[in-house]
């Protein structure tokens, strides 16, 4: 008989690929989790054999329907999706701190809503695992040196919970999760305009950024390789484990040499990137001052301290490297013409 695997975020770039590598398995079933099963992005996933359940993250007892029965969840929150939500921004104002916060507030609740879930006896008499996907605290990374990285330490607390809670604890949650650290998307292209930048000047193109460049980060091609990486912690790895999401190691000075090779262009600036200064940074980001200062201290944070501690281990250490793609398949495979064409 197959086994039940629940899906958050099903219409996501990581649950999408989490439920593409289950569907290809014929032991396993998947279950998705959408506010609304009838949207039409919903309804894909159900022509393709997925079975829709209606949840919201921020009702406990829906989530326990919906993971009743699951041998496997996959869970994960979206930090900026309420970043410009005017709820947000009221509360923000009423409370005199910045929507950063608020959002990071929400995620963590979130992600501990899930986890108290998927705790409950009726869930817990069928689960085998519980995989978060969560980040390093930057704040402990840093010594507390960096203390506004939301996105980061709001993720890890849920990972603290799941850990350390006495109630996860004794309910079992605690023995059957793992969580897996999705690092730097190579499609992040699609979401700020200084990933791959035109020169006017000398036809190439380059990367804004407040560093040279030469650091190496952990790049992934999330739609595709977070759900075998997912896959292989719910079948192969025990429980416990903290596993970097990571395709390839590279530099962003290699990713965009990288990309100008595939597509056939040259690399502007220095080998491809263009430094400036982080005042200069953070004004072409733009946004209020606390996402500002949150996109700063995320980067400065990780420019100088990494971005996982010594634990987590890497796809290599459980026998998954070869699950996964490298920068450059991603770059033969993708289409590149919105980035050509708007210059």
């Amino acid at each position: 008989m197959s086994k039940l695997v629940v899906v958050v975020g099903i219409s996501g770039v990581q649950g999408g690929s989490v439920s593409d590598s289950f569907l290809a398995d014929t032991n396993w079933r998947v279950r998705g989790i959408t506010r609304d099963p009838s949207k039409p992005a919903a309804q894909e996933w159900a022509a393709r054999g997925v079975e829709l359940v209606a949840a919201d993250l921020d009702d406990v007892e829906s989530l326990k329907r919906a993971f009743t029965g699951a041998q496997a969840i996959f869970a994960m929150t979206d930090y900026w999706a309420p970043i410009s939500d005017p709820s947000v921004r009221a509360e923000a104002a009423a409370r005199g701190i910045g929507a950063s916060q608020i959002c990071a507030e929400l995620e963590t609740q979130r992600g501990k809503n899930m986890a108290i879930a998927a705790a409950a006896p009726e869930v817990q008499r069928t689960l085998e695992r519980f995989i978060y996907s969560g980040l390093a605290s930057f704040t402990k990374l840093s010594g507390g040196k960096y203390t506004k990285a939301w996105h980061f330490d709001s993720k890890a607390a849920v990972e603290d919970f799941v850990h350390h809670d006495p109630e996860m604890v004794s309910a079992g949650l605690s023995g059957k999760s793992s969580f897996i650290h999705v690092g730097i998307y190579t499609d992040n292209w699609r979401r700020s305009p200084l990933e791959i930048v035109k020169d006017p000047e000398s036809d190439g193109y380059y990367r804004v950024q407040m560093s040279d460049g030469r650091d190496k980060v952990p790049f992934i091609w999330a739609r595709r390789d977070t759900g075998p990486l997912v896959k292989k912690l719910v079948e192969d790895v025990k429980p416990g484990t903290t596993l970097l999401g990571v395709s390839q190691i590279a530099s962003h000075r290699e990713y965009l040499n990288i990309w100008a090779r595939t597509v056939g262009k040259k690399p502007a600036g220095d080998e491809g990137i263009k430094q400036i200064s982080a005042e200069e940074y953070v004004k072409k980001v733009g946004g209020d001052e606390d996402q500002k200062e949150h996109i700063l201290e995320t980067w400065k944070s990780g420019e100088e301290f990494g971005y996982d501690g010594d634990d987590v281990l890497h796809p290599k250490d459980i026998g998954a490297e070869h699950l996964l793609t490298s920068i450059e398949e991603y770059m033969q495979w993708e289409d590149w013409s919105s980035v050509l064409d708007r210059d």
